[in-house]
């Protein structure tokens, strides 16, 4: 069984499949259709990165994810997650990663902001 993902009258995305890593790929590649713009704005600001298209207010954030070294933390944590943990970490970036260029593609933001997802 492949996962299933369809939405409610409201829009609401429903996710079912045989097992948690499936179903965090689908969870993965759900959020990166509906949060694009998100996804990748918060993926800068971890990178300390992100005064580079929102502007130079948003330095201050990048000087100070930098300094703490948030994404080499983020990184150190998940080289630490049990093995089973990993997987399920590793299938939601997977179907982030599937859906994201397609989604930016259809998100004004990344055109507005003369970027592209990374």
């Amino acid at each position: 069984m492949s996962a299933r993902v369809y939405r409610d009258s409201y829009g609401i995305p429903h996710l079912r499949a045989a097992d948690p890593v499936e179903l965090a790929r689908a969870q993965g590649a759900t959020a990166a259709r509906d949060r694009a713009w998100q996804l990748e704005v918060e993926r800068r600001r971890a990178l300390g990165s992100s005064a580079a298209f929102l502007g130079p207010d948003h330095l201050p954030w990048d000087l100070l994810a930098r300094r703490v070294r948030l994404a080499d933390t983020a990184r150190r944590c998940y080289a630490s997650l049990s093995p089973g943990t990993a997987d399920w970490v590793r299938a939601y970036t997977d179907g982030v990663n599937s859906a994201l260029p397609g989604s930016a593609a259809s998100a004004p933001e990344f055109a507005d902001a003369g970027i592209a997802p990374g």
